[in-house]
């Protein structure tokens, strides 16, 4: 019997020796498909190797991608072209890109506001949009956070707060939470607008005063929950006015009994909420991905408003727990089998 074959595709550039196969991140991981039969290889991707790579990939019956929505400055649009077509000539691809412009992106907030997992959303679908309602939602809450439509470790994420004796804007950005700057609203306005390039969106969240209690990374495989990781510390924390550096993310099991509430929600109403309002079938669910919560009230036996969404991850969803590896391993081998 022939071994069916898998490619971890990852970011390196034209002269990368990089070996996912034997890198901490994914070691367990390829050891754990090798112990159940399969061929698993390292393969480095950059766009100026898109072509030539084209062929290498063909030989795999799998494609598991980490590569992030923003790599050294450049997108994904020639990968998922790339990946789209290995799809068509029926090679399984994880995350798939048309499931990553469904679930992956900012606006998967606004897309699922009807789920009971939201709070208020806004969408801004063009510049004229958002220099025409922003200034009423943020005066209204007087912080709220902005997101650019694709993004990864905090990029393009602000929390904005108006300050209404001097009537101008205090902005943070996640990826760099230490530095306030404070901008007049024309200067705020003009420093949005490329983020409509290309026909993108704007969310417009609101703040969570809640962020004290941590935040809860709900890990899954498919519809299953697979782990789950806990962060005391993220991006945008405040103590006593002081931002704090995020801290370290802490795993847990899927069977952890201080998140069974959020395992058992998940799988049985949101995930196929989900699945219904996105129109994405049980094949199609990417083999990791996550969604991050805020913890309204900790002590809560009330599932209904004890969590609310922050983002979900599915195009390079790393580190994950030791316990996602299994589910993984099983997902995969369910779809190519």
């Amino acid at each position: 019997m022939i071994k069916k074959s898998i490619a971890i595709l990852v970011y390196g550039n034209a002269h990368s020796q990089r070996d996912a196969v034997t890198e901490e991140k994914y070691k367990d991981l390829a050891g754990a498909f090798s112990a159940q039969g399969f061929t698993i290889k390292s393969v480095s991707y950059n766009d100026e190797d898109a072509d030539k790579l084209r062929s290498t990939l063909l030989n795999f019956d799998a494609i598991l991608v980490w590569v992030n929505p923003i790599e050294q400055d450049k997108d994904r649009k020639r990968l998922d072209r790339l990946l789209c077509e290995l799809s068509d000539q029926g090679r399984f691809v994880s995350t798939h890109p048309d499931v990553i412009l469904k679930m992956g992106t900012k606006d998967i907030l606004y897309k699922t506001k009807d789920i009971d997992w939201s709070g208020d959303v806004k969408m801004y679908s063009s510049f004229e949009d958002f220099t025409g309602r922003f200034a009423e939602s943020l005066q209204t809450s007087q912080v709220r956070v902005l997101k650019q439509y694709r993004g990864n470790g905090g990029n393009g994420v602000y929390k904005i707060s108006y300050n209404k004796n001097e009537n101008n804007i205090s902005l943070v950005h996640a990826k760099e939470s230490e530095v306030e700057r404070i901008l007049s609203w024309d200067d705020f306005f003009k420093e949005f607008s490329p983020f409509f390039a290309d026909g993108a969106v704007l969310i417009d969240q609101e703040w969570n005063k809640n962020m004290k209690n941590g935040m809860v990374r709900c890990y899954l495989s498919g519809k299953k929950v697979a782990g789950f990781g806990y962060q005391e510390i993220n991006a945008l924390y405040e103590r006593k006015g002081t931002r704090i550096l995020p801290g370290k993310r802490y795993y847990f099991t899927e069977n952890c009994g201080l998140f069974h509430d959020l395992r058992a929600i998940m799988e049985n109403r949101w995930v196929t909420q989900l699945q219904k309002s996105l129109s994405i079938d049980d094949n199609m669910l990417p083999v990791i991905w996550d969604a991050d919560f805020f913890i309204n009230d900790p002590g809560s036996n009330d599932i209904d408003g004890k969590y609310m969404l922050c983002e979900i991850n599915v195009s390079c969803v790393s580190p994950f727990p030791p316990s996602a590896i299994k589910f993984m391993v099983e997902e995969v081998g369910n779809r190519i089998r």
